[in-house]
């Protein structure tokens, strides 16, 4: 599991809130959002739930079956934990109405939705409780409600459209058995037909849907007011029966009214032609009225019956509805054709075609019959009929419920047809009745074209084309590939919208005229919970058609196709926002759903900010744990930023530009002048993007092995920083991921030199060390490499980053130079301090001497790097020194006289370059300055042991040789 700090808060704030205004870099800076707009969402407690749901369900080893078993366990959970928030903010709702009135008495005696959550809710003394919450807000209980029917939805279907397909066959219904229930014909007819399995489990997730809605006793509040009976509920036509005992007292009548007596025209019928009885068939069998109220009152009877069957009560409790209001016999016309509920009772020899007769009759009620169009909408249901119901529904689920049910009942009729007997179908031929799938037509797209045609429609089409049903569309009409393709393709397009996104990437070109047309149907990238369930909805689809096979080359899937990397651009947007809510432990969770290099880009981008070590440490087990390749994460986050930095960067930068030598002529005391800070004033700011290079070069020593590509990137990333005169990358990279570090964490190789401190090693002797080493063999045998390719890849960098360092020691000695000038440093630890310097200084220029990066594989960018620095450094090296043997000893003007021999040598490669850079004059010039000060300054700050030894003065290195008295 991951890791976390502290437990969800299930009454947080939700991450919808406006999210602070806050300055902040991002790694890769996406620009999903503009540099002046970025805002730091919050993470509500669904971010760390869903979270770690996912890492629980997914560490599960096993079969297919197994895992398939997981996912659908994640869905179940999703489920469950959006149902326990929506209920939760709903509960507060209630709360709240109650206290002011608004709720009419329960008049139901049925529990509000049919299935428990396996969530418990705590409304204790939590601050951020229910209680607590003085004003629920509807948009964000819509908002949860329209999530938990999602998973809902996906957690029915799901299970039928992926499934063991060697145990999915079904054995056909023999039609010579003896008599069956109805539950039994019903039952076979579903296991007979996958398409009508499917319209079943739609039609029962509208039903849930339905009664997680108002109760009944809002829906027909309003009729319940026009009928104006209080709270009175049964004995039916209250007014109407009260109008007609008036009549007969009035006029003495005993019996029944009759409507033809003539004696009834003016004191009765005339004045609103009402009936004179009050049975249940008086309306249409007279063809009179009942009295206003009443009429409102059997509106309200019918509009809740219409309420039951599309909430998907059992009869029983239709029953019982129905009796509370003294209208039995109105259950007892509906249950001949429910369909079949687990709470329902049986029909014991069971008769299809009665089953199919009574269709037929209910739909020509709805047609042609009933006194309102309630009424005709509920035969219209009984029978499978759309036009009669779609007469009083208004929303996207009324719609689709109608369809739905319309099919089923259609599928379930002609089922009964065949498979009832040589009697049914003649009974069905002689009445009409409504097809409703062959209204539909093809059924492969009929799903689509049923979705689409709602998002035409008047009534439906602002619910349609929100990114909630959208979803919900796309999942009941077998259409996620496409659509989270096309949601994939638009985040796309958002996130490029100012810059190119490294991350999500725009592969689609133009958007498809379906998406363009409807934008608003997607889900935004700003909209966090949105892009949380898109997300989780596309780990789960691509991780159950992995299980299909999706990773097999013959796979014709979606994960076979140029979509899937769309649907991708759904979970790395999701992975950012992660990034933003700072909860990095989850990030390699999210990025091991994604597929190929994706993983990896996804992963070096959104953990580029991680700088402490035990963090990274921690990241790097869990990228581990989860089957990921660490080694790879840490290449590819070197190559990914390098490529970035190096994109569109043509030949050598420094060429012609790098200056650290003033113009003018050299002066007695310090030489040529050199440039204070040319590194930069600032000396710890690394521009940005060199930075995150420098950074997964940190990565990678943490990684064992590795030891041929830090070499090999190191010195990439050194060519790279000099080639832009990145001079404080350069210095940054030389002391945080230096080559002795490399060497000692990443070889078995042992070097004496390793034991000496920095400041006293001479860095010749220590790659002589090991190159001498015999785990040479061994290490590149482990790597691949020969022996002197090896050596010569060390080699390279090694005097790479003696170049840096050379770079460092001059400029420190610059800056001591122009504080002597300006403000007349002087004193026993200044010049200590110059010679500190100017020690290191000659140990780093030596490998600079001699066949600098001459040796091995010669690139051209090596040539033009020699080209670019070696004049320039050699000159300031003379004025350093010259500085020095003027400031601490002579001795140091004394190798500016050794220099020159050096690099007159005819071996020499110096001499060469400044020839060729046409700087020649400026070298004699140098050195011709240098032996002034060292014949005619007499000045010693520090006694040098190093010219009095015999050897030097073997070789000539006497200071009284250059010394000229008057």
């Amino acid at each position: 599991m991951i890791n976390r700090t502290s437990a969800p808060n299930l009454f947080a704030p939700s991450s919808n809130g406006t999210p602070a205004l806050e300055n902040d870099r991002y790694a890769d800076a996406d620009e999903i959002f503009s540099k002046t707009e970025i805002q730091r969402p919050k993470p509500g407690p669904q971010v760390a739930e869903f979270a770690n749901a996912l890492d629980k369900y997914s560490a599960v080893q096993g079969s297919p079956e197994e895992k398939r078993g997981q996912i659908f366990k994640l869905v179940d959970h999703f489920y469950s934990y959006s149902r326990s928030r929506a209920d939760a903010l709903k509960d507060g709702q209630s709360r709240n109405r109650s206290r002011s009135g608004n709720v009419l008495p329960s008049i139901e005696g049925r529990g509000k939705r049919q299935e428990s959550n396996d969530m418990d809710v705590d409304e204790g003394e939590d601050n951020n409780s229910v209680v607590s919450r003085p004003e629920p807000d509807n948009e964000e209980f819509q908002r949860w409600e329209h999530e938990a029917q999602t998973w809902d939805l996906l957690r029915r279907l799901l299970p039928l459209r992926y499934h063991d397909k060697r145990t999915a066959s079904h054995d056909a219904m023999s039609t010579d058995n003896p008599l069956r229930t109805r539950k039994q014909y019903w039952e076979e007819f579903i296991l007979s037909d996958s398409q009508a399995r499917e319209r079943k489990v739609v039609l029962e997730w509208l039903q849930t849907s339905a009664n997680e809605g108002p109760s009944i006793d809002e829906v027909v509040s309003d009729f319940q007011r026009e009928s104006d009976r209080g709270d009175i509920l049964a004995h039916g036509w209250l007014h109407t029966r009260h109008k007609i005992k008036l009549q007969k007292s009035v006029n003495a009548y005993q019996g029944v009214l009759d409507p033809k007596d003539p004696s009834l025209a003016e004191s009765h019928l005339s004045s609103n032609t009402l009936v004179t009885q009050l049975d249940p068939d008086a309306m249409t069998r007279q063809d009179r009225q009942l009295e206003p109220q009443d009429k409102a009152f059997e509106q309200a009877i019918w509009l809740g019956c219409f309420e039951m069957l599309k909430r998907g009560y059992s009869m029983g409790e239709v029953r019982d509805w129905c009796a509370e209001r003294t209208e039995s016999w109105r259950a007892a016309s509906l249950s001949p054709l429910a369909l079949s509920n687990p709470d329902d009772e049986d029909v014991e020899d069971f008769n299809p075609v009665f089953a199919v007769l009574w269709r037929r009759m209910c739909y020509a009620t709805a047609r042609d019959g009933g006194t309102n169009d309630y009424e005709r909408a509920v035969y219209g249901v009984l029978a499978g009929d759309i036009p009669s119901v779609e007469k009083i529904i208004h929303t996207w689920d009324e719609c689709l419920f109608a369809h739905y049910n319309a099919l089923l009942r259609t599928q379930f009729d002609g089922f009964l047809v065949k498979q009832g007997g040589a009697a049914v179908p003649t009974v069905a031929a002689q009445f009409p009745s409504f097809n409703a799938v062959q209204a539909h037509g093809d059924p492969v797209a009929l799903g689509r074209r049923l979705i689409s045609s709602l998002e035409s429609n008047d009534k439906t089409k602002a619910q349609a084309l929100s990114p909630a049903k959208a979803l919900q569309g796309a999942i009941v009409a077998n259409d996620l590939d496409r659509f989270l393709s096309n949601q994939g393709a638009l985040l796309a397009k958002e996130a490029n919208a100012k810059a190119r996104s490294r991350l999500i990437p725009d592969l689609s070109g133009p958007l498809p005229d379906s998406v363009g047309a409807h934008p608003e149907k997607y889900i935004s990238i700003q909209d966090y919970d949105g892009v949380r369930v898109a997300a989780h909805v596309a780990i789960i689809i691509s991780s159950l058609d992995r299980l299909l096979g999706a990773d097999d080359e013959s796979y014709s899937g979606p994960l076979g196709t140029a979509r899937y990397s769309h649907q991708e651009s759904i979970i790395s947007a999701y992975i950012i926002m992660l990034r933003l809510y700072k909860m990095l432990d989850t990030v390699p969770l999210y990025c091991s759903k994604l597929h190929g290099a994706r993983i990896y880009t996804n992963l070096v981008r959104n953990l580029v900010e991680v700088t402490e070590e035990d963090q990274r440490n921690n990241l790097l087990s869990l990228i581990n744990m989860l089957g990921l390749d660490v080694a790879r994460f840490a290449v590819t986050g070197v190559k990914e930023y390098l490529a970035d930095a190096t994109e569109g960067l043509e030949g050598c930068e420094a060429k012609d530009k790098f200056k650290i030598v003033q113009s003018g002529p050299a002066t007695l005391k310090y030489g040529r002048y050199l440039l204070q800070d040319f590194f930069g004033e600032d000396h710890d700011f690394v521009d940005e993007e060199d930075e995150n290079i420098i950074r997964y070069m940190e990565w990678m020593m943490l990684v064992p092995g590795l030891f041929a590509e830090a070499i090999d990137y190191a010195t990439k990333t050194y060519v790279y920083f000099l080639k832009r005169m990145r001079l404080r990358a350069a210095r940054s990279l030389s002391t945080r991921v230096p080559l002795r570090s490399i060497v000692r964490e990443k070889t078995n190789i042992a070097l004496a030199n390793d034991e000496v401190e920095e400041e006293v090693m001479d860095p010749t002797e220590w790659f002589n060390e090991f190159a001498d080493s015999p785990a040479i063999e061994e290490i590149a045998e482990e790597t691949g490499l020969h022996r002197e390719h090896l050596l010569y890849a060390v080699k390279n960098l090694w005097e790479l980053e003696c170049m840096v360092r050379a770079l460092d020691s001059i400029e420190t000695l610059a800056s001591m130079a122009h504080l002597m000038r300006t403000e007349s440093a002087s004193g026993k630890d200044f010049v200590l301090e110059v010679s500190r310097q100017t020690r290191h200084l000659r140990g780093f220029m030596k490998p600079v001497m001699k066949e600098w990066l001459t040796t091995g594989l010669v690139t051209d960018d090596f040539e033009a790097l020699r080209e670019a620095y070696i004049p320039e450094i050699v000159l300031a090296y003379i004025s350093a020194l010259h500085f020095a043997g003027t400031t601490a000893t002579r001795d140091n003007l004394m190798e500016c006289m050794e220099l020159a021999a050096q690099i007159a040598d005819k071996e020499g490669h110096v001499a060469k370059l400044f020839i060729k850079a046409g700087r020649m004059k400026e070298l004699l010039e140098a050195f011709a300055s240098a032996s002034k000060a060292l014949a005619i300054w007499t000045g010693e700050k520090k006694a040098s042991a190093q010219s009095n030894t015999k050897k030097n003065r073997e070789l000539g290195w006497s200071r009284e040789l250059w010394s000229v008295r008057p």
